[in-house]
């Protein structure tokens, strides 16, 4: 017979197993984003985590970093990369699965100095860089590989005034070091987002650059190849629907 003590027993580690069960079957969604994303993500996975019992992890770092990482075999199940060329790399690679790569958010590329130096500016001229230059450097994404360095250098090659800044550059790593570096006033201005700008307390908009002088500016998402699983379908709609729109233009992204 069983006694009561061991029928209780039997009921605990019963009842342990049910919990280890349920708890296992939460799943973890693994995010590669580009650096530029990490406030308006971090929003959008407490929102998300508010109503789901999933676990997702976000990993920041510029686009270049992140897909060649995926390309290796890093844990991934979702890319947002902060241009098409870094997607398009990882498509090439059979890294993602094509049907999901979709536009996802646009951006600006804005000159920005540390808040308490400089006014802004409608013309933007060699005379006026190299006055708010004043001897420093120009903090930038490293414009080789990181997307925002790109992006701005696009920007000035087409205003003529990047020949009068290519030697004094302090590239970065990521584009949230270029902001850093402008926002400890190590560099007197910088070439970042005008998302990171806005949502910085330290720096301010100098200048912000036309649309018509570097190439648009698009993030891009998609799924990792053979990471279809229904958590991850699930935050993949989640961060595209509507619910969450408002937390983009909250953070001065715009919709393409």
């Amino acid at each position: 017979m069983i006694t009561c003590a061991k029928k209780l027993v039997l009921i605990a580690i019963t009842s342990g197993l049910c919990t280890t069960s349920m708890e296992s079957k939460a799943d973890t969604v693994n995010v590669f984003a580009a650096s530029s994303l990490v406030k308006v993500l971090s929003e959008v996975r407490r929102q998300y985590l508010s109503k789901s019992s999933e676990k997702i992890t976000n990993s920041f770092a510029a686009s270049s970093t992140l897909a060649n990482q995926i390309a290796r075999g890093a844990p991934s199940d979702i890319f947002i990369s902060a241009n098409k060329s870094w997607m398009n790399f990882l498509d090439k690679q059979l890294a993602i699965n094509t049907s999901s790569k979709k536009p996802f958010l646009l951006n600006r590329i804005v000159l920005a100095a540390y808040e308490k130096n400089w006014r802004p500016i409608e013309i933007l001229t060699k005379k006026t860089v190299n006055t708010l230059l004043s001897g420093g450097r120009l903090s930038i994404g490293d414009p080789t590989h990181v997307p925002a360095g790109i992006y701005g250098k696009q920007a000035l090659q087409t205003l003529g005034l990047w020949k009068i800044v290519q030697d004094r550059l302090a590239p970065a790593a990521n584009v949230r070091a270029a902001l850093a570096m402008v926002e400890r006033n190590e560099t007197p201005i910088g070439l970042i987002y005008r998302t990171d700008a806005l949502n910085s307390k330290k720096v301010k908009i100098v200048f912000t650059f036309q649309n018509t002088s570097h190439n648009q500016i698009e993030y891009i998402m998609a799924i990792v190849q053979s990471k279809e699983r229904p958590a991850v379908k699930a935050y993949y709609n989640f961060i595209m629907s509507p619910a969450v729109k408002h937390i983009y233009a909250r953070f001065g992204f715009e919709l393409p």
